[in-house]
């Protein structure tokens, strides 16, 4: 079951809040897209309800961006809200897997600068790069699948 990027974002700003940590809208918005890189690559499923645009400066979850323009390069200061209320992935035998796997990209990615993070979506052949080449607006869910399913046979941090 897709879920809306926002509560996906919140988990992340959960993760970090509980480690003492902040993010900023960039880092969360490459957290978020590295999280459906690797839910599509493991469970061969999207993670999220929501498009990945190809914006100029790196793939974009256009109502993450919505919900933390404000905030420009500061640290976020709130939840991502939907009709006004956060939404969240519940606790709950259903979503153990998924959580697993945020736990995991979490892990893995949270020492990053959102520079670096930035960075990694820029590489030779990833989704944003091939979508910018082909002046294309959505980064379609296939050409991400491929490309983290060919990084988890390269490197299995998240894979496992």
């Amino acid at each position: 079951m897709p879920y809306d990027a926002r509560a996906v974002a919140n988990y992340f700003l959960d993760l970090a809040s509980s480690e003492g940590r902040s993010l900023d809208p960039m880092g969360i918005e490459k957290l978020v897209y590295f999280a459906h890189g690797w839910h599509l690559a493991v469970f061969e499923t999207p993670l999220l309800e929501q498009p990945i645009e190809a914006w100029q400066y790196g793939p974009v979850i256009r109502d993450l961006y919505q919900c933390f323009k404000e905030f420009g390069t500061n640290w976020i200061k709130r939840p991502a809200t939907k009709g006004g209320v956060p939404p969240k992935i519940e606790n709950t035998e259903e979503t153990k897997e998924t959580r697993a796997l945020l736990n995991r990209v979490w892990s893995v990615y949270k020492n990053y600068s959102s520079i670096q993070l930035s960075n990694l979506t820029h590489l030779p052949d990833s989704p944003w790069t091939i979508a910018r080449e082909k002046s294309e607006a959505v980064i379609d869910n296939s050409l991400i699948e491929e490309y983290f399913q060919a990084q988890a046979s390269q490197n299995a941090a998240i894979a496992g």
